[in-house]
């Protein structure tokens, strides 16, 4: 198996690496959408904790007076002056060209990784599979709307759409041969849903790779916050305080840990709604198996 990237840190770095300190007055409201968890949940939120107290600057979390239920919504009040000043989104075109995107992939990359749900019957069927080609040969199915669909299709695949709540059962049903999900999630659903939905299973053979990665964005306006917020993280990233966080994240844990990311077949796919710029982004902040 080849050596992951991302190497854990000691275990002292993991004390309270973004404890706030103390500053004299003049402090700096840094507001992200009031719909997004701050806590021990949200590896954004800890990385962006992280980023601030590497900084002697008197940032201070704040809440945004409105809270942001879709990306759409909230890339433009981020770009028209709305009372927010970051968030922490998937890339795609529109936010980038709409606001200042910190150059830093928050997840390493990680969301890019997908593994299957499957009916376990199906095994054998997938465990022939070393291609993409070979791949075609069978129906993926996703929510409506999903931007993996768009990435999906580019690729040949063929994919089917329907309410999430259905997808588990219609997947062991026969209406499509495989979900794909980031590779914490398939874990994680596998385990919630398969009392109710016999034979739902994790494939055990195949990892679906496109580039796809978690930014923090900024407005246009604040070019100074932008260069701050990467600043903290290339710090963290260099002293391993990062690498730390990121390893001790739950959903990466389990990813980890349960989905034998490297012991699979892997198929790299393109990912056309990725702006070209991503390719550019050191190479040392990207995970790999």
């Amino acid at each position: 198996m080849k050596r992951r990237q991302f190497v854990a840190a000691g275990a002292s770095l993991l004390a309270m690496p973004w404890a706030r300190r103390a500053f004299a007055g003049n402090e700096i409201p840094l507001r992200y959408n009031a719909t997004e968890k701050l806590d021990e949940t949200s590896l954004p939120a800890k990385a962006l904790k992280l980023a601030l107290s590497k900084l002697d600057k008197p940032y201070v979390l704040t809440p945004s007076p409105v809270g942001y239920p879709t990306q759409s919504g909230l890339i433009n009040a981020l770009s028209t002056g709305g009372e927010i000043d970051i968030c922490w989104v998937g890339v795609e075109r529109n936010a980038w060209d709409a606001t200042l995107p910190v150059p830093f992939p928050i997840d390493g990359g990680l969301l890019g990784y997908r593994l299957f749900l499957i009916n376990s019957d199906r095994q054998p069927d997938f465990s022939g599979v070393k291609s993409i080609d070979a791949l075609r040969n069978f129906v993926a199915i996703q929510g409506p709307g999903w931007g993996d669909i768009d990435i999906l299709r580019n690729a040949g695949l063929t994919v089917r759409t329907g309410l999430y709540k259905n997808l588990f059962r219609m997947t062991v049903g026969g209406r499509a041969d495989y979900f794909p999900r980031a590779a914490y999630e398939a874990v994680d659903e596998y385990k919630q849903y398969v009392g109710d939905v016999p034979k739902l299973a994790v494939e055990q053979d195949l990892i679906l790779k496109y580039k796809f990665t978690m930014m923090f964005f900024v407005s246009k306006k604040k070019p100074e916050l932008r260069d701050d917020i990467m600043k903290g993280l290339a710090k963290a990233h260099s002293d391993g305080s990062y690498q730390a966080m990121f390893q001790s994240d739950d959903n990466v844990a389990t990813a980890l840990s349960q989905g034998n990311l490297g012991q699979r077949t892997l198929i790299e796919i393109e990912n056309p709604k990725l702006p070209s710029e991503v390719n550019a982004i050191d190479k040392r902040y990207w995970f790999s198996v």
